[in-house]
């Protein structure tokens, strides 16, 4: 049975100089229209998992919301998401002053200006030993990951490094709704919580965490020079090449490679990690 979000299909495959047939699974990428009090907002592409959570947390990360008792109701029908917000003067006045910018990741996104970064000043500690059994743990339970190669992960810990949920989606952005969106449903306080992630940790994928109150995020990959500075500026503990002693990091064609040795990179807020 092909587990949701995948479709498997017939490929040729390249076996000892001759092309075979083949089975692939492919992940799935499906258009969300997000229609808010009757009008179109935004047409997203997503991997149809979790929707719900994903346009909650895509209209926080936006700005367009400011918690979840803005939200009236909130479904995911054959033609879109249909969310109705309980003021409409509130949101037409954010569309307004809202303007967008090409991100890194590709794509259209809302942009935010410094000047109104959030400030994190969560006093929450968090051993070293727990961030690199989260990244392990996402790995282990990133099943689109594992089985496709082709979709993002994240995850969300508690201090003690429980998992309080993890979220797969063909983009690194997606992933991030997804979780932030679960956290706003759910009434978790994401300033006693932390993130690990495959995405790359560019200043727009700070900002959208950093909103959420989230205190500190790891990412397997790279850090960028502006995420860096957005992270110092609000707060955040950022931390870049995260792995474990012993992880298996999977890598194109379905190869992979062991992590001979524990690593991270901290860029920020060091003196959270023990």
């Amino acid at each position: 049975m092909t587990a949701p979000g995948l479709k498997r299909f017939n490929v040729q495959r390249l076996e000892e100089g001759s092309f075979v047939p083949a089975e692939a699974l492919l992940i799935i990428e499906k258009e969300l229209p997000i229609i808010v009090n009757g009008e179109l907002l935004a047409t997203a592409s997503v991997t149809p998992l979790m929707e719900r959570e994903f346009v909650a947390g895509y209209l926080f990360g936006q700005s367009f919301i400011e918690s979840a008792a803005e939200i009236v109701s909130l479904e995911i029908k054959e033609k879109g998401a249909y969310a109705v917000l309980a003021d409409a003067d509130a949101l037409k006045g954010r569309k307004e002053k809202t303007t967008y910018r090409i991100v890194s990741g590709g794509g259209r996104t809302a942009y935010f200006e410094t000047s109104v970064l959030p400030c994190l000043t969560s006093d929450v500690k968090i051993d070293r030993q727990h961030i690199f059994q989260a990244m392990t743990l996402l790995f282990e339970k990133a099943a689109l990951y594992e089985q496709t190669g082709g979709a993002h992960s994240a995850a969300l810990f508690d201090t003690r490094g429980n998992l309080l949920c993890l979220m797969e989606d063909i983009g690194r952005h997606n992933t991030l709704d997804k979780i932030i969106g679960y956290a706003l449903l759910n009434g978790i306080d994401c300033t006693r919580t932390f993130m690990v992630s495959t995405g790359r940790m560019a200043s727009e994928m700070v900002i959208k965490i950093a909103r959420a109150g989230i205190p500190l995020v790891a990412t397997k990959t790279a850090v960028t020079d502006r995420g860096r500075e957005i992270g110092e500026q609000c707060g955040m503990t950022v931390i870049g090449s995260a792995r474990a002693e012993g992880s298996r990091m999977i890598k194109d064609m379905g190869d992979s490679n062991i992590a001979e040795k524990a690593e991270m990179k901290i860029y920020t807020g060091a003196e959270r990690v023990l």
